[in-house]
């Protein structure tokens, strides 16, 4: 018989597999956003696509305060955010080398990670106005939020495709 895992075990079971279920989830919500009406509130004879997206985008909300909790924990947010303490020179180096037709390295400090680190908090304003959305329904100002949600939505959107068409630069790490 198996010991009971502890908290802190049970959180690194969830933490190993938060970038990858975050993930799907946003593409899954993103996918699904055209058939979604709604303006002011959510209607009380709303689609499944309305509910859906709704409360897909709650629990979205929580993986990715989550997920912004466990890079921060293991202190990864100097990786993806460099700039917070003034390092720039690997992110200046990844651009001088794609001005000159070479891709980035993967990992450190450099243009892939600050790329992954801002596609974090924009998921976090996307999780903060969609959330802040649902709780002011029917209020003054649930469309500024909406609007806002869509803003940063349509920004996260396509820096998640970005982040990842460049994560598959970490296969070629395979093969060099």
């Amino acid at each position: 018989m198996k010991p009971a895992m502890t908290a802190s075990q049970w959180y690194d079971a969830i933490a190993t597999k938060l970038h990858a279920v975050t993930g799907v989830l946003s593409v899954l919500l993103i996918a699904t956003s055209p058939w979604i009406l709604m303006g002011r509130r959510l209607p009380p004879n709303s689609s499944g696509w309305n509910s859906w997206h709704v409360y897909g985008g709650l629990c979205c909300a929580l993986l990715a305060v989550a997920f912004a909790f466990d890079v921060c924990r293991q202190g990864q947010w100097r990786q993806f955010y460099p700039w917070i303490v003034g390092e720039w020179r690997q992110c200046q180096q990844d651009l001088q080398g794609l001005s000159k037709g070479q891709l980035p390295l993967s990992g450190g400090k450099g243009l892939l990670s600050v790329i992954a680190g801002i596609c974090l908090l924009l998921l976090l304003m996307v999780s903060v106005t969609g959330v802040g959305w649902w709780l002011a329904q029917g209020g003054e100002y649930a469309l500024s939020l909406r609007y806002y949600h869509s803003l940063f939505a349509n920004c996260f959107a396509g820096l998640l495709l970005i982040h990842a068409l460049l994560g598959l630069l970490h296969l070629r790490d395979f093969f060099d």
